[in-house]
């Protein structure tokens, strides 16, 4: 291992202590001055000069960089509290799209096993949503009949039937053996007042 401070030290102890600062001072004054420097050309006070000048521009720069840390990690904090934000939208979305799904699912469950139907016209999805208070524009009633097949999660119980537009038939929901549904969807009892027995 070799020591980076032996030359130094060998200087130390073989000059006299003018000597030693004398070298000690050009040292630290071309060294702060920088590697562009080179001392066969620039004297020791023009050293000293360009070594402040030097300094003082890295102080500024050190202090441009602080104003910006500071900035970026203000920037940083306003968009970890809007990802906070968001993901807590997204959460209440997720959370009103489910239940929204199982009151329709309910509703289907109940319509097909009183007719003997397997299909639910997704046409009545609004005014089901809405009777139950809640509110939904029509253009989200596929996304609650694509929900409620995602958590049914069983394509032979419950699945969303979409329909080109030139097709007659509506866009519906299949519920195949309304009795077969789970008993509980998304804190919504599909059961409840819908199956007899």
């Amino acid at each position: 291992m070799t020591d980076d401070y032996a030359d130094a030290r060998h200087a130390d102890e073989s000059l006299d202590e003018e000597a030693a600062n004398d070298v000690a001072f050009r040292k630290l004054i071309y060294g702060l001055a920088g590697d562009d420097i080179d001392p066969d050309e620039c004297g020791p006070v023009e050293a000293a000069q360009r070594a402040v000048d030097r300094v003082d521009a890295l102080e500024e720069e050190n202090e441009q960089l602080r104003q910006r840390t500071i900035e970026l990690r203000d920037q940083v904090n306003k968009m970890n509290r809007a990802a906070e934000f968001y993901q807590d939208v997204a959460r209440k979305t997720a959370a009103k799209r489910d239940r929204q799904a199982a009151i329709v699912l309910k509703h289907a469950a109940k319509v097909t096993n009183a007719a003997g139907r397997q299909e639910y016209d997704g046409g009545r999805i609004q005014d089901v949503l809405e009777a139950a208070d809640e509110k939904i524009h029509r253009t989200n009633t596929y996304a609650v009949m694509k929900k409620a097949e995602e958590l049914v999660a069983d394509c032979d119980l419950c699945r969303y039937q979409k329909e080109p537009r030139s097709s007659s038939k509506n866009t519906r929901l299949i519920v195949k053996s309304p009795t077969d549904l789970p008993e509980t969807v998304a804190g919504v009892r599909i059961h409840e007042g819908v199956l007899s027995g």
